[in-house]
């Protein structure tokens, strides 16, 4: 045969859990689903809504203490191409076009603490009382809080003039941290926005930096061409004196050595090559008139004057012939008709030999002419020859002193080409200077803003209200799960293990109701609350393994209202027709014989204890047939209602006359005596104050029951209030009020 133990009397600890025949409720784990958790809000909403106040409050508060934050801004664009006055030699197609890395460089160049140092002493700000205050303590929430309440003031301080400069450092880095510049998309579009806590010092430093950056690059290269004009003014003196040197060396070398002409050593060449030409025709002209001497000297001593060519080329030698010819003719004939002695003859041979004699001393000048013209054709090329190694002698001198001339003429060519270079260029910067167009040009100018940037109220109410709603979650989630009372019977049943016999509303949370529980039950017999009770009795007998005749209400703790619901329960039973009789068993308190009216001395049921036998006192309640067996006078100290049988003696005359006999019992933790009028009834109902009494107080009092006894009980949720079990998702008949409560009316 097996067993069927609940939880709380086996070795392991754990949650109790009961398994009557037929089945029974085990104790279960809920997985956390979406419903479940937002059930568990909707039974926290107080938490969440009061977490969510508060962050908003804070929010609201941190934002009124923030210091007021003014952003103004400046649009500046860098020009692509800018105008320049004086015509620059680079390429007008790649001049002036800012790349991306130009504009990012830009960037930085607004952002370094030289330009804040300049904005610094364009503005005068340093000069500024508030200004150096904000720089030396810079306001915060704290200080606007305790400000607000007059726990502290600001004062800034003037500086010692050590200080001074530390202060100027702090000012640059304040600016720094409260500049922005950004590029407008991809445009060249810079903007330049300043925060402050003064709208004007917020424009005016905004209007600043954008004025000075616009003006920086022409100001840049003015400074750089003032620099540049000046030092290139230096050194081309100093070059010009170089090269002037340098030429000057050159000149005086040349004059040294001779080499006026830097064709010097071509000129020797070429005369070198008329000399070789002259001295060839020379040597041929001498060839020629010694050969013509010699053959003329040949001629004269073989054949006479007659046969020297070269006289036969003279005209007077030839005129001198030809008279000759003449003569010898005229000889001839005068010697045919004349003797020898004729005188005619004589004279004509006298003639001839006188032309002889002519011709004779013609050829032999001729002949000296031919020696004189070979002896001058001699002479002439042995002077030629003579010039011909003189210039040689020179070439070879001049070849030598070439070489150190061409390391001067470089030396001057470098210094002359490197000064003109110079002097090209400062003339540039010299046009260049007083004409600088700037890169930049201002779009947008600063103005003062009307309204700060910062704090952002809707910002941070809607931080404030999503952190509200997170922590208020959480918070609501954590005391949720970390809450141990009984909200729904699913938790009875899943974390106790006993039986859900049903919710009992308060009767102000439902309608119709009266001034009171009993006046709701009787007044509104049709109504939620007497339903409810209806519901509870049903599930009682239901649940009872016998005749279920003797019900036992109970609770774990004082203050759970078991014995209002005793009460109701037995009214309402009775006004359905049933005989019903309400036994007082607290014998503490006897609140139900309070409730009633009758604990004024008559007798009750401490004569039916006493009694071995004969008839139970019993009342009529006024206004139904229910019939109360109450506690009329105090017990003696230490006296119980079980001791020698007295009370199973007086239930067991009772059962003979009710069909429901209903033991109102104590509480169960703090009297022990519980237990044993427990046990005596047929079903025990434990009443358990709806989301205020903890599973582990009921766990408690369960453990101090009997098996059989906790096999038979059941629970009941006391004080139930609908409208909010409607909110908690669960899945009990109370927890859809909402669907059914205009049922009643």
């Amino acid at each position: 045969m097996v067993v069927n133990l609940p939880a709380l009397y086996e070795p392991r600890a754990g949650v109790p859990q009961v398994l009557p025949q037929g089945g029974g409720h085990h104790a279960s784990e809920d997985p956390i689903t979406v419903r479940f958790l937002l059930a568990m809000l909707r039974r926290r909403r107080e938490v969440l809504l009061l977490t969510l106040v508060n962050c908003l409050v804070l929010a609201l508060v941190w934002t009124a203490a923030l210091p007021r934050i003014y952003r103004s801004s400046a649009d500046v664009v860098m020009i692509a191409r800018p105008v320049e006055v004086v015509p620059d030699a680079a390429d007008p197609a790649e001049a002036g076009i800012p790349r991306d890395e130009d504009v990012e460089t830009q960037i930085q160049l607004i952002h370094s603490r030289e330009m804040a140092g300049q904005v610094l002493d364009r503005t005068g700000l340093l000069r500024d009382a508030a200004f150096r205050a904000d720089v030396m303590e810079p306001r915060n929430a704290l200080d606007n809080i305790l400000s607000a309440v007059g726990i502290r003031s600001r004062t800034g301080a003037a500086p010692s003039d050590d200080g001074e400069s530390a202060l100027r450092e702090k000012a640059i880095t304040y600016l720094t941290d409260r500049l922005s510049v950004a590029r407008v998309g991809n445009s060249f579009n810079l903007r330049m926005a300043f925060g402050d806590a003064d709208p004007e010092r917020a424009a005016l430093v905004a209007h600043t930096y954008a004025g000075l950056f616009t003006t920086d690059d022409a100001r840049e290269r003015a400074r750089s061409h003032a620099t540049a004009a000046k030092v290139l003014h230096i050194r081309v003196d100093e070059l010009r004196q170089a090269a002037n040197k340098a030429f000057a060396a050159v000149q005086s070398y040349r004059v040294r050595t001779g080499l006026l002409s830097s064709a010097a050593t071509s000129l020797t060449e070429q005369e070198i090559s008329t000399y070789n030409q002259q001295i060839a025709a020379a040597r041929a002209e001498a060839a020629r008139d010694t050969a013509a001497l010699a053959s003329a000297r040949g001629q004269l001593r073989s054949g006479g004057a007659d046969s020297v060519g070269e006289a036969a080329a003279s005209p007077v030698i030839s005129a001198l012939r030809g008279q000759r010819a003449q003569l010898v003719t005229r000889e001839g004939d005068l010697s045919q008709r004349y003797f020898d002695n004729n005188p005619d003859l004589v004279t004509v041979r006298r003639q001839i030999a006188d032309l002889d004699r002519q011709i004779a001393g013609e050829v032999n000048r001729s002949i000296q002419a031919l020696d004189t013209r070979a002896q001058s054709s001699a002479q002439r090329l042995s002077s030629l020859l003579a010039s011909r190694g003189g210039t040689r002698a020179q070439l070879g001198t001049d070849n030598a002193a070439l070489v150190a001339l061409a390391d001067l003429e470089k030396r001057a060519d470098a210094a002359q080409t490197l000064y003109q270079s110079y002097l090209e260029r400062y003339n540039e910067v010299v046009a260049g200077s007083g004409a600088e167009q700037p890169a930049a040009r201002l779009i947008s100018p600063a103005d003062a803003p009307v309204l700060p940037v910062s704090p952002n109220l809707p910002l941070n109410l809607a931080l404030g209200g999503a952190v509200g709603v997170l922590l208020g979650a959480f918070l609501a989630i954590v005391s949720e799960l970390s809450y141990h009372g009984l909200t729904t019977l699913e938790d009875v049943e899943s974390r106790l293990g006993i039986r859900g016999l049903g919710s009992v509303p308060a009767y102000r949370t439902v309608e119709p109701h009266a001034a009171s529980p009993l006046d709701t039950v009787r007044d509104h017999p049709d109504g939620a609350f007497a339903e409810a009770l209806r519901n509870v009795i049903v599930s009682i007998r239901h649940a009872a393994p016998g005749s279920g005749k003797v019900v036992a209400i109970t609770s774990a703790v004082p203050g759970e209202g078991k014995t209002t619901i005793t009460a109701c329960m037995g009214r309402a039973l009775a006004m359905a027709g049933e005989r019903v009789v309400v036994i007082d068993c607290d014998v503490i308190r006897a609140q139900l014989s309070k409730q009633f009216g009758l604990a004024g001395g008559e007798p009750g049921l401490h004569e039916a204890v006493q009694a071995e036998a004969g008839l139970v006192a019993q009342y009529e309640e006024p206004d139904s047939p229910l019939r109360v067996v109450p506690i009329t006078r105090p017990f003696p100290k230490g006296r119980r209602l079980t001791e020698r049988g007295g009370l199973h003696r007086v239930i067991a005359r009772l059962r003979e006359d009710f069909d429901v006999i209903l033991l109102d019992c104590p509480p169960i933790l703090p009297i022990a005596e519980s237990r044993e009028i427990v046990s005596l009834a047929d079903s025990a109902v434990l009443v358990v104050h709806w989301r205020k009494t903890s599973d582990r107080v009921v766990k408690a009092a369960l453990r101090q029951l009997p098996l059989r006894t906790v096999q038979s009980f059941g629970v009941v949720l006391n004080q139930v209030d609908m409208r909010k079990q409607v909110r908690f998702g669960g899945n009990d008949a109370a927890s859809f009020y909402k669907k059914y409560e205009g049922y009643y009316a």
